[in-house]
């Protein structure tokens, strides 16, 4: 598709996400996400939590590409010296099947990045593969990535990738306030 078929990458906070966004965002994630437990997408547009903003992209008034973002937070260091950094968790990143392999993904993934910059987070998160979001600056932590639940049960996640916005992406493990998003 070219640049001049499609409309640019748009955010919206998803507190304004109306009834006909919702269920076009609800019909592309079901396209998208389709291993066991995505079903969820069937009836809501978030998987674990609502995001605080989402970017999308149009082609033909159609919704092709989407991508949702949280504000988190993660803490690293050890007791007394646990830091904590602000986190642009991405999540629900997906492409229509029939718009694939022409760079929405790193074009919406890039208009996040700067607006992560412009309001002061410190890292980009997501949860994938290197392979993929790599040339987006993602890369696998040094150590473990401990996700607590509200019940104060905790999981180790060895898919969760970061990248650095406003400071350098920290060693060691790392612990999120979960869920996983």
């Amino acid at each position: 598709m070219a640049e001049s078929e499609r409309s640019d990458v748009v955010r919206i906070a998803d507190d304004d996400v109306d009834p006909t966004f919702d269920r076009e965002l609800r019909e592309l994630l079901a396209a998208c996400f389709t291993k066991p437990g995505d079903e969820i997408f069937r009836t809501r547009r978030y998987y674990a939590q609502p995001p605080s903003w989402r970017w999308s992209i149009r082609f033909e008034d159609r919704l092709v590409a989407h991508v949702a973002a949280h504000d988190l937070a993660i803490r690293f260091g050890i007791r007394p010296r646990l830091r904590t950094l602000r986190v642009l968790g991405i999540a629900e990143v997906c492409v229509a099947p029939g718009s694939r392999g022409v760079g929405l993904v790193p074009e919406m993934l890039g208009v996040a990045h700067a607006f992560g910059v412009e309001r002061g987070f410190d890292l980009a998160m997501l949860f994938g593969r290197e392979a993929i979001y790599g040339s987006s600056g993602y890369h696998a932590t040094s150590g473990r990535v401990n996700v607590i639940e509200a019940d104060g049960t905790a999981a180790v996640r060895r898919d969760a990738l970061l990248r650095p916005l406003a400071s350098g992406v920290p060693e060691g493990d790392v612990i999120l306030d979960g869920p996983a998003f």
